[in-house]
């Protein structure tokens, strides 16, 4: 990356300034940025998608194009930084580079560092400098210091947007759909396993990482580009490069008449640069941060105190520290077997759970046992005793008994009369249903008459 090259203008701006120039930035390449990011996206949300529907697993899609944004933001980035240094590229010929730029540390930007808070601002550091290992990290440092605050926040910001406008994105979709009634405990309790998330849901997240993705990455160069500028005096040297340009021959003319009085020169350099370095101006500045006593050491040797010990806390603060990642290691161990266990498994499918006869159904006792012996009799009887009610209701629980017990219908207690019927289509069971549902619900008890002929016809079941 050289300087003179840079097609915006240098000079030292706020984090928030830098901030607005990506969001410029990418105002003013966004057909090449949108483009190359879309590609990408759509490739890999494909391949989410295929493996989600692969898998009977909606909930992976969602999760895997969350989970592959550095890959997106590598494309983003190429295009960007090319052209932000004259170099126009689009989605083919960031293609034709994919090999360059997703070489730059992918892998650790898709394990331990995919929950990096700065990420778009530390990106560049690996893509753009090629910096790997410890000097990645010494680079990472020098370049945070009164930045890494705003890139932190830019994450923040961006992460909101991006779920206001998922959601937005989920609503619209869900107008579009025919109404469903959803219970919330039906909902939570579909969370626990994955049903809550549809594909209609992966493809609103997509769409939302595809409008605010490019932002995020354009934004975190110009931090990074803002910082460089800052530490490596960018603008410093662009204006000085100009300068000399204009005054080219000027310059030329006085260093030739210097030539005589430089061969006089007897100084030696190495002793002249010493001189010079040693002045306060060729100093450092570094943040650093420390526990110090309220007292100096002389007034503690006054008061006769003794200065604290911080020993203590620095052994808490490493307790706590290991205690943290053991819980992060602990979840992602948990989160590796969960989708291990999500996986299908190979060879025979395991046995089905044994049938377990319900005890009642319809708040109605199924035991035989509790059945009379003549069932049609003793319903004629209440028949005539004016108990038309409870004559059906023999006559219901009857059937549902000799369904169960006898004729090996898998009934269970969450089934309603019309999914009994659907299991065992029966012209006696369907007059008998119809007529226990007038007289139950509706409170209009069918003729006696009528419950004679379901007593009569009981056998026929």
């Amino acid at each position: 990356m050289q300087p003179t090259d840079i097609a915006v203008e240098l000079r030292r701006r706020t984090p928030w300034e830098a901030i607005d120039l990506g969001l410029s930035m990418l105002q003013r390449w966004w057909q090449q940025a949108y483009g190359t990011h879309a590609a990408v996206l759509g490739v890999l949300a494909l391949a989410a998608f295929a493996t989600a529907a692969w898998l009977e697993q909606p909930w992976l899609a969602l999760a895997l194009v969350w989970w592959l944004k550095p890959v997106y933001d590598r494309a983003v980035l190429h295009v960007v930084s090319r052209a932000v240094f004259g170099e126009l590229q689009g989605a083919r010929a960031a293609a034709a580079h994919a090999r360059e730029w997703l070489r730059s540390g992918l892998f650790m930007a898709l394990t331990f560092g995919r929950f990096a808070l700065a990420r778009s601002f530390d990106l560049p550091v690996a893509q753009l400098e090629g910096q790997r290992g410890s000097a990645a990290r010494e680079r990472r440092s020098v370049l945070a210091r009164r930045t890494r605050g705003h890139a932190v926040w830019l994450t923040v910001v961006c992460l909101h947007f991006e779920a206001v406008l998922y959601w937005s994105l989920h609503l619209f979709a869900t107008m579009l759909l025919p109404a469903t009634s959803v219970e919330s405990r039906e909902f939570f309790d579909a969370l626990t396993t994955g049903a809550a998330w549809s594909y209609a849901d992966a493809a609103a997240y997509a769409g939302a990482v595809l409008i605010l993705e490019p932002f995020y990455v354009a934004a975190g160069f110009a931090l990074y580009l803002n910082r460089r500028t800052l530490l490596e005096g960018w603008d410093l040297e662009v204006a000085l490069r100009r300068i000399a340009a204009r005054a080219a021959p000027a310059i030329l003319l006085l260093m030739i008449a210097a030539l005589p009085l430089l061969a006089h020169a007897q100084k030696e350099p190495k002793k002249e640069i010493a001189e010079v370095l040693k002045a306060p101006e060729f100093g450092y500045e570094r943040e650093v941060m420390r526990w110090m006593p309220r007292a100096s050491a002389d007034e503690q040797k006054a008061s006769g105190g003794v200065l604290p010990d911080f020993r203590f806390a620095v052994w808490l603060a490493k307790l706590a520290q290991f205690a943290l990642w053991a819980l992060v290691a602990a979840a992602l161990a948990y989160a590796l077997w969960w989708i291990v266990r999500s996986l299908p498994r190979r060879g025979a499918p395991p046995a089905p759970e044994r049938y377990q006869a319900p005890a009642a159904l319809f708040g109605m006792e199924l035991a035989p046992e509790k059945l009379p012996a003549d069932v049609p009799a003793a319903a004629l009887r209440l028949v005539q005793e004016g108990k038309a009610r409870e004559a059906l209701a023999l006559l219901y629980r009857a059937s549902l008994s000799r369904l169960v017990h006898e004729r090996g219908v898998e009934l269970h207690p969450s089934f309603t009369e019309m999914e009994v019927l659907a299991l065992a289509p029966s012209d006696y069971l369907q007059s008998l249903v119809q007529a226990w549902r007038a007289c139950a619900y509706a409170d209009r008890a069918p003729a006696a008459d009528a419950i004679e002929r379901l007593a009569q016809g009981y056998a026929t079941l």
